[in-house]
């Protein structure tokens, strides 16, 4: 009886050390997997985040400009009272600076400055970029006429300076181009530049004003209403010219009530003209040549 409980003893103690000995190895194992997990996790490569931006090649804008009070249109009010229109032209074959024209003339037409208020170009036309549909036309800069984007705009601009002189309108800002333009008179033209270079005038009739734009076939007008007669005066454009400089007047009723000077520079010969003009140059003296020493073996 003592040697079966003796061997039931021994029995179950070998089952607690197989048992005991398999719960060992499992845990090793497990401990095993997690170290391996662990590690492929701590050894795994960062990605480094890169962006193409860079401030050197960004295009801050210049200094802030005055804000005035947004002007909105009006197509249905009642302004029967037309104080002035001008017109200038331009050529319709030229797709790219006309289809320049019509955008700008877009934005400002049916516009209304009532009275007291500034009506400025690039405020309302806003800023010449491809999305706002400008192309590449001609534009002056460095002394000479380039390619640029929105090419033909002061033509607009200019046109609504002359229209808003015979207006009686206060001429905020205007400036002249750096070299001479054709479609208005030496004197009477105002470029425009984004953010830098504005065309402005205020409204000073006593009513209020619809300015309505035209652009077909080769001409360009400004025309200016108001919603009430309005006496404006009897106005006078002068432009005279001593030496370099231009001076615009303007006078009412005879008397002089606003002046501008203009001063242009002469257009830059550029290394690819001159090398043209030498070149040709070259080849007249060369034809003069071989012209004369064959005269010269006839008369031989």
């Amino acid at each position: 009886m003592k040697r079966e409980n003796i061997k039931k003893l021994l029995c179950l103690l070998m089952c607690v050390v197989f048992l005991s000995a398999f719960a060992s190895c499992a845990v090793q194992n497990s401990e095993e997997k997690t170290t391996t997990q662990t590690t492929a996790t701590s050894t795994t490569v960062p990605i480094t985040v890169t962006t193409t931006e860079d401030e050197n090649t960004t295009f801050p804008e210049n200094k802030t400009r005055k804000i005035y009070k947004g002007l909105s249109k009006d197509k249905k009010g009642d302004f029967p009272y037309k104080i002035a229109t001008y017109s200038t032209y331009y050529n319709s074959g030229d797709t790219t600076r006309t289809q320049n024209l019509k955008t700008a003339v877009s934005k400002v037409n049916n516009i209304v400055v009532p009275k007291g208020e500034v009506f400025s170009f690039n405020q309302t036309v806003g800023k010449r970029t491809v999305t706002a549909g400008y192309e590449t036309a001609k534009v002056v800069s460095d002394r000479e006429f380039v390619d640029g984007l929105g090419g033909g705009v002061c033509q607009v601009s200019s046109t609504i300076f002359e229209c808003a002189l015979r207006t009686n309108a206060e001429i905020v800002e205007r400036t002249c181009h750096t070299l001479k333009v054709g479609y208005v008179p030496l004197g009477g033209d105002a470029t425009v530049q984004w953010n830098s270079k504005d065309f402005k005038f205020r409204n000073t009739s006593g009513a209020d004003f619809r300015i309505k734009m035209a652009c077909d076939s080769g001409t360009l007008t400004c025309s200016i209403y108001a919603n009430k007669d309005i006496d404006i005066g009897d106005i006078s454009i002068n432009i005279s010219r001593s030496g370099d400089t231009y001076t615009l007047t303007r006078s009412v009723n005879g008397k002089q009530n606003y002046s501008t000077s203009s001063h242009y520079q002469e257009q830059k010969t550029t290394t690819k003209k001159a090398k043209e003009k030498k070149k040709k140059k070259d080849k007249e003296k060369t034809t003069k040549k071989d012209k004369k020493e064959t005269t010269t073996e006839k008369n031989d």
